[in-house]
């Protein structure tokens, strides 16, 4: 009885070969029961992480483009958002990264394949995007589109894309920059009415007409682009002043695309310049009703009464004129043209 008892006792002691390859199986089964699951779960993290990136990048990028002016190039690539790409207007890092590896770290998705980086890209519907960074997905395929090729939004496909569009900012910048360009011109009329003439460059405006605490800054637009001042001759007269930029495609179009083209008239400060020369000058003469008139204004009369050099000339630097027979001293207006008498200063009075 004793040998008996000792041999069962030894018997449970291991495993038999069956109960080995039941628990085996056991095993197996749940494994191939959680391996999906799992599976599932590691791709909706990694997904999950690369959206988080993607809206982190979209906003870098919008912020790049608010400072300056424009979109990384695909040649910088997106680690300009990190490092200064030697950039006019860069404040950056537009983004923070955790490696001091930022190319790479920015440069991939959760399964460590390159994000694919198209700068305007050209997409369906047409505009939708003025940058796109996309990654594969799951399937570590981008089949969205293509750099060079078209990009279709919204397109059925496990494709991430951060789409950047720029339009709400440029609206900001066009408000920012239509209300320099008013000062521009503002500052120009007051030029004209004590110059008789537009300012030959943006620099001739600083100090008396425009505030010097606007510096430098003053005759670039909100893309960091030089606004573009100059004369326009070409139409009758008198002359126009010409204040441009090149809008958000930083690009000259001549005046056309997205160009903001304010056009400052001479009229009203040559007219405001004029009839004040003219108060003061026609009150000397009726205050000299003896004083005999040649009709000569600047080298004659107005040096006979006693007029500063300042009083030969009009708002717009021509020569005032004198109607000998009604004694009455006027300006050709904006067209230089005496004969023309309805734009003359007085109105309608000729030779």
């Amino acid at each position: 009885m004793q040998a008996k008892q000792q041999t069962t006792a030894s018997g449970r002691d291991g495993f038999t070969l069956l109960e080995i390859i039941i628990a085996v199986a056991i095993i197996a089964v749940m494994a191939g029961a959680l391996t999906p699951l799992v599976y599932r779960q590691l791709e909706a993290a990694r997904e999950e992480s690369t959206r988080k990136e993607l809206d982190t990048l979209r906003g870098g990028l919008l912020e790049f483009y608010e400072d300056t002016g424009r979109m990384p190039t695909e040649a910088e690539g997106l680690v300009a958002l990190a490092t200064d790409p030697g950039v006019t207007g860069w404040q950056g890092p537009y983004v923070s990264g955790r490696s001091t590896d930022p190319a790479t770290e920015l440069g991939e998705d959760a399964w460590h394949n390159a994000y694919v980086y198209d700068v305007d890209p050209t997409t369906s519907p047409a505009g939708a995007a003025d940058a796109i960074v996309a990654s594969g997905g799951t399937d570590q395929t981008v089949t969205a589109g293509t750099v060079g090729g078209t990009w279709t939004i919204g397109g059925a496909n496990d494709d991430l894309l951060a789409v950047t569009v720029t339009g709400p900012t440029d609206r900001g910048k066009t408000l920012d920059c239509q209300s320099e360009m008013e000062l521009l011109a503002a500052a120009g009329r007051s030029y004209f009415r004590d110059h008789a003439a537009f300012p030959a460059t943006g620099a001739d405006l600083l100090g008396t007409y425009l505030d010097p605490g606007l510096g430098g800054t003053t005759f670039v637009d909100p893309w960091l682009m030089n606004y573009e001042l100059s004369v326009d001759n070409t139409g009758a007269n008198p002359p126009d002043w010409i204040v441009r930029s090149y809008g958000p495609n930083q690009t000259d179009e001549a005046g056309s695309g997205d160009d903001l083209t304010l056009v400052v008239s001479s009229v009203p400060p040559g007219r405001d310049t004029t009839r004040y020369k003219l108060e003061i000058a026609q009150g000397v003469l009726n205050e000299a009703p003896s004083q005999a008139l040649t009709g000569a204004w600047s080298t004659t009369d107005r040096a006979a009464l006693n007029l500063a050099v300042t009083f030969d000339t009009d708002g717009w630097g021509r020569e005032f004129l004198v109607n000998v027979a009604s004694r009455t001293i006027y300006s050709a207006g904006p067209d230089g043209d005496g004969t023309t008498t309805s734009d003359n200063i007085p109105t309608g009075m000729g030779p």
